[in-house]
């Protein structure tokens, strides 16, 4: 059995040697085959053959009756069921249930936007700036992992409504009005609001037993009125990656241990227990020529992936997270320490056995977020922190991790994907 999952990158399969054709599938203890690819809907589709009859096996997980306020929009969920001491649909029902509840306190936790009665949240902490406020646990261990690994990302987030009027902006007039690169005074007021997350006009206090205190300054207050700033911290493009976690940590901590979460922008959770074998089907850019489907990475056992790109490859990565210009220029949610939209290459693949989403995506986002590719410096530090770091020139899968294999890399022309393994001197 073999599970696929990513986006043109799709879902997961344990691997068996078995064969497909276009029409019959062996039966031999197969429970599901999940192929393909990019969705339209804010998630990554996954079409599903089920072919052990019952409930057992790998199924989507969805949720009816979703509320507005979820963050199960942004996730495509899957698990094995049957493997708990319940019948499966029992466990169906729980899972179901649990998930519901957790996807919807997700979304309020981690709102910017509005607060919610009973709950410290990201918006409770943005609207009493220079006061102490109690926040949810989940949301003080997020600011705790950001504040250790990455702070300027949280004070960056006082650019994150201009981003989200900028990837949604359509036309000229609109670019003119939120691009940095199309108007000077877009670009002045980007530079500057970088500026103050950057010279300690914001800062973040932990203080113990759920208690945060934001500082802004006189100066940064008066420049967050005079250009209509509503919010100082945010977790910006890294905002699915705390989901992730909290969504996979709290689903364990219930007894759910076998299941597989993958955000539409390139979050994965795979808390799987076990060393049953994974596929993972990656995906590329090459050159200019497009993005393609390079083959599948295996791996055995547990992993925190994540898939950082700056190209779309779903209606809701074109819709909030990438604007692709007609000159072929792309805005995305990616923000260097200048407040501009950068990234050094297309893509960039990283992974873990414990790490978690939200960690490995801030320990190596600095290389990827970045003017220019420093691969020398980037692998040494992803073997350093045992993290799986590949990338993709002219068609090299580059990879330091020898534990995972690409048994059978796709070629398309003169584009020949190929494996090549590299490690830190």
């Amino acid at each position: 059995m073999k599970r696929y999952y990513g986006s043109k990158q799709t879902l997961a399969e344990p691997v068996e040697k078995i064969t497909l054709d276009d029409h019959i599938v062996s039966k031999k203890r197969i429970f599901f085959i999940a192929l393909f690819l990019c969705l339209g809907f804010g998630a990554f589709a996954y079409a599903f053959t089920h072919l052990g009859g019952g409930e057992k096996g790998w199924q989507t997980v969805t949720i009816d009756k979703i509320a507005d306020v979820s963050s199960s929009y942004d996730f495509t969920f899957l698990y094995e069921f049957g493997k708990g001491k319940t019948s499966a649909r029992r466990e169906r029902n729980s899972l179901v249930s649990e998930y519901r509840t957790l996807t919807e306190r997700a979304y309020k936790v981690f709102d910017r936007r509005a607060e919610y009665a009973g709950i410290g949240n990201l918006c409770t902490v943005n609207r009493h700036p220079n006061e102490e406020v109690k926040v949810e646990p989940e949301l003080y261990r997020a600011l705790e992992t950001c504040l250790k690994y990455d702070e300027k990302l949280l004070y960056l987030g006082a650019l994150s409504e201009s981003l989200d009027a900028l990837i949604t902006s359509d036309g000229a007039e609109a670019l003119k009005e939120y691009d940095p690169y199309s108007d000077e005074s877009v670009m002045r007021f980007f530079l500057e609001t970088a500026e103050h997350a950057g010279n300690g006009s914001v800062s973040l206090t932990l203080k113990g037993e759920n208690k945060v205190f934001l500082y802004v300054s006189d100066e940064y207050m008066a420049f967050a009125r005079e250009n209509d700033i509503v919010d100082f911290i945010d977790f910006g493009w890294a905002r699915n990656a705390f989901i992730a976690d909290y969504l996979a940590d709290e689903l364990v901590k219930k007894g759910f241990t076998h299941g597989i979460l993958q955000s539409y922008d390139g979050f994965i959770r795979n808390f799987c227990e076990g060393e049953e074998e994974f596929a993972y089907a990656l995906t590329f850019a090459v050159n200019n020529a497009g993005h393609f489907h390079a083959g599948e990475m295996r791996y055995k056992g547990k992993k925190s992936i994540v898939w950082l790109h700056d190209y779309a490859t779903n209606r809701a990565e074109s819709d909030y997270r990438v604007l692709e210009l007609s000159d072929g220029r792309k805005r995305h949610t990616y923000l260097g320490t200048d407040g501009l939209p950068k990234s050094a290459l297309s893509d960039m693949l990283i992974w873990s056995e414990n790490g978690s989403c939200a960690e490995i995506s801030l320990q190596m986002a600095q290389y990827y977020i970045s003017d220019s590719w420093q691969a020398e410096d980037a692998y040494e530090t992803a073997g350093q922190l045992n993290i799986g770091l590949m990338t993709c020139s002219d068609g090299a899968l580059i990879c330091n991790d020898p534990a995972v294999s690409v048994p059978a890399p796709k070629s398309y022309g003169d584009i020949v994907f190929r494996l090549e393994l590299r490690t830190s001197e």
